[in-house]
């Protein structure tokens, strides 16, 4: 029998799909890493061992995946009170984990006058549940050898900080990822695949993928939720093609979804059988001669490596880009590049990034607060003024749903840190600001300033009927 994980518990959280997928095909059978997935990896891996390394920490003994062996040195270890241990292997009937710290504190156990608490180390900046719930994992877990549930549990961010929280807050949500992790062992049918944001970085996504497509899942349509779609299949509509032409009379007959949302939904499964976004009929509030203002940024090290600008915000716009060598650079080189445009244009950005990174740097400067409020986010306007012919969840899907074109072709963005220590991670740097300010300067011409679509014929007596 399978043995259920503390990855198998993080998965879960992620995608029910993913962890009943883990749970039953072959390492050998998933997608291989990215470059700048193995990248990230290598640094979570480096920080766990520097942080680590800084420690007294005592790592049990035993031969390679012999975890009986390991969970009898690690016991072994907690008896003797050694303050921290590493990599500690605990086991009980079918389930495996392996946390990265346990921690001695004070308090009576079947150990001894004192018992122990997990701590995780993590890259994130902040907790996410998630990772609480493997931390709870490891803490059930615990408990079957010390005898007791220990109070709190902690994970360490990436700048070195411990969060910690009350384990108790979780027990119960742990308990039943386990009982449904344990289903899904038995009857991996039992989680179906929805298209999701994290389905584009999945290890999976080579088998998720073609299986909605070829059913037409209802889950490739723009908009659609998991309420949504068992709602619609309750009522027999099933694929996307059922949806497209899919007209309800009453509240009763459409499951009581919101007919505007409904509507919305129709529209959306019309533009994924025609292949092109729908350009919807809105307000429109003109940009004027607009600059687009981009940047690329190292997440890990909560570092902006270069920005980019492009004036006017149109394809044929003058481009230009500066790389910020270390922090303290930053500000100089955003500065610089923006002084360089015409005062009081509207500054076209896509995201929270850019004006989060303002917002961070702006308080401890001389910053000027009419600059802030040029700030124009398009990516909202981008995803409610079209409906796409496949969801959008970020920059990469609205190129491709909504331009046809390979978001991707200067290299991903998560690769930019990567690049920093290669011989052309400049001109790469550089080449990948250009391709997406011109993404963007394309996007909207195409949506932002392009007129409604022409009504389908399938829409004509939709909202008498919705």
């Amino acid at each position: 029998m399978r043995r259920l994980t503390g990855t198998h518990v993080y998965s879960y959280v992620k995608c029910p799909r993913l962890a009943a997928l883990d749970l039953h095909v072959p390492r050998s059978e998933r997608r291989a890493m990215h470059p700048w997935e193995e990248f990230a990896a290598r640094r979570g891996r480096e920080f766990e061992a520097t942080y680590v390394a800084g420690l007294a920490a005592v790592a049990p003994s035993y031969p390679e995946r012999d975890f009986e062996a390991g969970a009898a040195a690690t016991l072994e270890l907690l008896q003797r009170g050694v303050p921290l241990v590493h990599q500690a292997v605990l086991l009980d009937g079918d389930r495996l984990g392996l946390p990265d710290l346990l921690r001695k504190v004070p308090g009576d156990s079947r150990l001894g006058a004192h018992h122990y608490e997990v701590v995780d180390v993590k890259t994130s900046g902040r907790p996410r549940s998630d990772q609480i719930l493997q931390v709870v994992f490891y803490a059930d877990l615990l408990a079957a050898v010390q005898g007791r549930w220990p109070e709190r549990g902690g994970i360490v961010l990436k700048d070195g900080r411990e969060q910690t929280f009350a384990i108790a807050d979780y027990t119960a949500a742990q308990r039943e990822v386990v009982d449904e992790l344990r289903r899904l062992r038995d009857q991996p049918d039992r989680a179906r695949a929805f298209l999701q944001a994290g389905c584009a970085s999945c290890h999976h996504d080579q088998r998720c993928l073609p299986e909605l497509q070829q059913r037409q899942d209802l889950s490739l349509v723009h908009g659609m939720s998991h309420g949504a779609l068992a709602i619609l299949e309750q009522r027999g509509c099933r694929t996307v093609t059922d949806l497209a032409t899919f007209h309800a009379e009453g509240a009763r007959a459409r499951g009581n979804l919101d007919p505007t949302l409904l509507r919305r939904l129709r529209r959306a499964a019309q533009a994924r059988l025609l292949g092109r976004p729908i350009v919807e009929a809105r307000p429109r509030a003109a940009l004027g001669d607009a600059a687009l203002v981009h940047l690329l940024a190292d997440p890990f090290a909560d570092r902006v490596l270069a920005f980019g600008v492009l004036h006017p915000a149109r394809e044929d716009g003058a481009f230009a880009w500066a790389a910020a060598a270390a922090a303290a650079d930053e500000w100089r080189v955003f500065r610089e590049l923006v002084l360089a445009l015409p005062p009081r244009v509207p500054l076209l950005h896509f995201g929270d990034a850019l004006p989060r990174w303002y917002a961070e740097h702006a308080f401890a400067r001389e910053a000027d607060p009419a600059l802030e409020a040029r700030f124009v986010d398009v990516g909202k306007r981008l995803r409610t003024a079209a409906i796409y012919p496949a969801p959008v969840f970020g920059l990469a899907d609205l190129v491709r749903h909504g331009l046809d074109r390979d978001p991707l072709r200067a290299g991903h963005a998560g690769a930019a840190a990567m690049w920093t220590a290669e011989p052309d991670g400049h001109e790469r740097l550089g080449a990948k600001l250009r391709a997406d300010l011109l993404d963007l300067a394309a996007l909207k011409a195409v949506i932002l300033d392009a007129a409604p679509s022409e009504p389908l014929a399938a829409e004509s007596d939709a909202g008498a009927q919705a």
